[in-house]
């Protein structure tokens, strides 16, 4: 004991704050679950690259919802790359495209600064519009890419299965009604 403190005590506070520092650094997962807050379902997917961001892609991201709340899927990548996500297909009848969100708009990674080469998260935006399961594809790939080689670096799969609001008039937020 040195002043009435523990060497074991000491020791476990200082490997307790140094595994906290390295998770708080570098990031606790390359699989960040969907989560859902003020009607709003968000999936988002981080700008990671290896063998741990392709063994988690093969994974689909799945969600539940309720008509009328909004679907954000959140995609990460680099900038300056070339690389750019896109939704590969229609989009599920069952949603509509948010209007204030441009399909794909590009932003800095929350809490980090704009730089190049920087991580960046590409948003998709939807609205909930009927109850049914929605299934998207979203891959990542070089868009001027047309020689027939169009490399796709990342394939994303977003299941979500949308249930109808209690007391909701369904066709109330149905623009197709």
């Amino acid at each position: 004991m040195l002043n009435g403190v523990c060497y074991r005590c000491m020791t476990a506070a200082l490997v307790a704050t140094t595994v906290l520092a390295s998770v708080f650094s570098t990031g606790c997962s390359v699989f960040a679950p969907p989560h859902s807050s003020g009607g709003i379902l968000v999936i988002e997917v981080p700008a990671d690259s290896g063998p741990d961001a392709v063994e988690a892609d093969r994974s689909t991201r799945e969600g539940e919802m309720k008509v009328g709340e909004r679907l954000e899927v959140r995609l990460g990548a680099y900038a300056g790359t070339g690389f750019a996500w896109s939704l590969a297909g229609p989009v599920p009848g069952n949603m509509q495209m948010t209007t204030g969100d441009p399909a794909g708009k590009v932003e800095p990674v929350a809490g980090t600064k704009a730089r190049p080469g920087g991580a960046t998260m590409s948003t998709f935006g939807m609205t909930a519009v009927a109850q049914g399961d929605a299934k998207m594809r979203f891959v990542l790939m070089r868009p001027w890419e047309t020689d027939g080689k169009r490399e796709v670096a990342r394939t994303i799969v977003v299941e979500v299965v949308v249930k109808n609001a209690p007391n909701a008039d369904v066709h109330a937020t149905d623009p197709f009604k």
